[in-house]
């Protein structure tokens, strides 16, 4: 446990972020808020103090309101006041269990408005999880699993020549998925050179739009597959995949989820598994290496399908969503999609969808990762709150390495990719 806070302060300490500053730009007006702690953790019944700078253009006075609370939660404390001071603080608090004390402050004069936010820490390695772990769980998905097995792969390549290389050649791949027969497809790369390689399976993040395939690393003599977790091709004009997103599609994180035989994820994760077969059935693979990345929504079917398919061995997770989604029902942050919070509760707080969530809380994959993983996330992150977060990767026993950025947002920073493809390079076995 206290190896996480030795990590975090030689990450603050060797200068990879520097500054601690967190920077919200509108016109010339900047606000910078950050704890008085490096590496922004605390113990419990510590007390944390923000420390507030302004830069840029301000009149002599201007409007300081601010926020304290749990993260995503009701604000314990609000206040505002008048200053002409650029350099203030603000107490902060403490916590009495572990978990993340948020400060939001809002600058204001005239037309002009500027808002940013700090996330203090309070031991996240003692966050535990809230979601219950169901007896029929792993009996529930080693049936879904080789139910979706018997339907033949039925692989299709169509290769993409202007995206080809001297070193690689891409293809659209699909493949025969569930009982209903749908397909799913990806964006598949392999070394133009004869030989044996290893693997990497990358995991898309929420959204309807495919990506354009993992070709960094594809360019080290690596296979990859891109996934798309949705049933269309990924070759199709732009405005398709547009349209989507302005259509109902765009909340299929929602779909199903009153029966855990037709939620959604059911589907998608069927197709991330057999995404393993393909790779296994590919003459160039190695037959051992074999790694899962993915980030957000990526970050959770990384460590979904490495817990369901051993053949993987070695997995990395990104800020990931779908962890502990009963949190807020127990007056604290859940994971996306965030079915109990304030916007949804009301929806989904029902016997059907808490009956189903716990088949598909990243929480009870990650009690069976029998990897080495490498996550990383950071502290500000309102979609994929740290909170949640904390209760799946503390439930991890495998070998796990962690890359916090305390300032940390919901996107991948350039460190993350550097950091962890090097990783996967390494680990290979040779």
């Amino acid at each position: 446990m206290r190896n996480l806070r030795v990590d975090i302060v030689r990450i603050i300490l060797t200068g990879l972020f520097a500054s601690q500053f967190i920077v919200c730009y509108g016109g010339d007006l900047k606000v910078n808020i950050v704890p008085d702690h490096n590496d922004w953790i605390y113990n419990i019944g510590e007390n944390v103090t923000f420390k507030v700078s302004i830069s840029g253009d301000t009149p002599g006075q201007f409007s300081v309101s601010y926020e304290i609370g749990p993260e995503k939660m009701t604000a314990w404390k609000e206040d505002s006041f008048n200053s002409s001071n650029k350099e203030f603080i603000i107490d902060g608090g403490t916590m009495k269990v572990p978990g993340f004390l948020r400060c939001t402050i809002t600058i204001s004069f005239g037309d002009i408005t500027q808002e940013e936010y700090a996330t203090a820490a309070f031991q996240p390695w003692e966050i535990v999880p809230t979601t219950e772990y169901p007896k029929d769980f792993l009996s529930f998905w080693e049936k879904s699993i080789s139910k979706a097995r018997k339907i033949p792969l039925d692989t299709q390549l169509t290769l993409i020549k202007d995206k080809c290389t001297d070193t690689y050649n891409v293809y659209q791949v699909s493949y025969l998925n569930d009982e209903y027969k749908n397909r799913s497809y990806g964006i598949l790369t392999i070394p133009v050179k004869s030989g044996k390689f290893p693997a990497v399976i990358r995991f898309p993040g929420a959204g309807v739009h495919p990506s354009g395939g993992n070709l960094a690393i594809a360019d080290k003599n690596i296979i990859t597959i891109d996934l798309y977790i949705h049933p269309f091709p990924v070759l199709w004009e732009k405005k398709f995949y547009d349209n989507l997103r302005e259509s109902p599609y765009i909340d299929y994180k929602f779909w199903g989820a009153y029966n855990r035989d037709a939620y959604y994820f059911r589907r998608v994760i069927s197709g991330c598994v057999k995404a393993v077969d393909v790779i296994f059935s590919l003459s160039q693979f190695d037959g051992k290496n074999l790694a899962s990345w993915g980030s957000s929504q990526g970050g959770a079917l990384s460590i979904i399908t490495t817990s369901l398919d051993k053949r993987i061995n070695m997995l990395v997770a990104l800020c990931p969503a779908m962890c502990d989604f009963t949190g807020y029902l127990h007056g604290r942050a859940g994971g996306w999609p965030h079915f109990f919070n304030q916007e949804n509760m009301e929806k989904y707080n029902t016997q059907d969808v808490l009956n189903t969530v716990p088949y598909y809380d990243v929480v009870n994959f990650a009690r069976n990762i029998t990897v080495p993983g490498f996550y990383s996330w950071g502290f500000n992150d309102e979609t994929t709150p740290p909170t949640s977060i904390y209760a799946a990767y503390n439930v991890i026993k495998a070998s796990k390495q962690v890359f916090i950025i305390p300032e940390g947002k919901h996107r991948i920073y350039p460190e993350q990719p550097k950091k962890t493809n090097q990783w996967i390079l390494d680990s290979f076995q040779k």
